[in-house]
């Protein structure tokens, strides 16, 4: 289970921690391509949809833990047309990077490219699931795919990221 917030939960029915197997495993073609692109997601969803992609920042505060503050941040990225197709949930750690990552509505890998910052993003899990919160925002009662990673630099973690996608972007590629 993952706590999207206090109030809404995401429960996983699959969970594949990246490895050798994951060539094997029993995931669609499609969402394989989705779930492991290397590139900008906003970019790939621009393609797909054929429309602009934009930020919509939901919530950001500080969540303190034991040993350290970490920024959390959710966002939704929309068309145009305001349908929702991505849920991404971002935990930061709070350094120099931070300030200039979550300054505005820029896609994040778009912030990262134009600071110049040579980072490393890691896929670490993927998941299917469902979350009446997320399918209620989706519009759609279909299984909810998803991934986690984290992107370094200089080989600290300056964020963990999950992000929940929209069946509808499968809809969009086969049309």
């Amino acid at each position: 289970m993952i706590h999207i917030s206090n109030k809404y939960k995401f429960y996983k029915t699959t969970n594949l921690h990246i490895s050798s197997n994951f060539v094997k495993a029993p995931i669609p073609k499609t969402w394989k391509l989705i779930l492991t692109s290397d590139g900008s997601f906003t970019q790939n969803l621009n393609s797909i949809t054929n429309k602009i992609i934009n930020v919509h920042i939901q919530e950001q505060y500080i969540q303190d833990y034991i040993n350290t503050k970490l920024i959390v941040r959710q966002v939704w990225l929309q068309d145009t047309d305001n349908n929702k197709l991505t849920f991404a949930q971002s935990l930061w750690y709070i350094n120099k990077y931070s300030n200039i990552c979550l300054s505005n509505n820029i896609p994040v890998g778009q912030l990262f490219l134009e600071s110049g910052m040579d980072i490393y993003r890691s896929i670490e899990e993927i998941y299917c699931g469902h979350s009446r919160y997320l399918e209620d925002h989706f519009n759609s009662k279909d299984t909810i795919w998803g991934r986690k990673y984290k992107i370094y630099h200089r080989g600290k973690v300056l964020t963990i990221i999950y992000e929940f996608f929209s069946s509808h972007i499968i809809n969009l590629i086969q049309k």
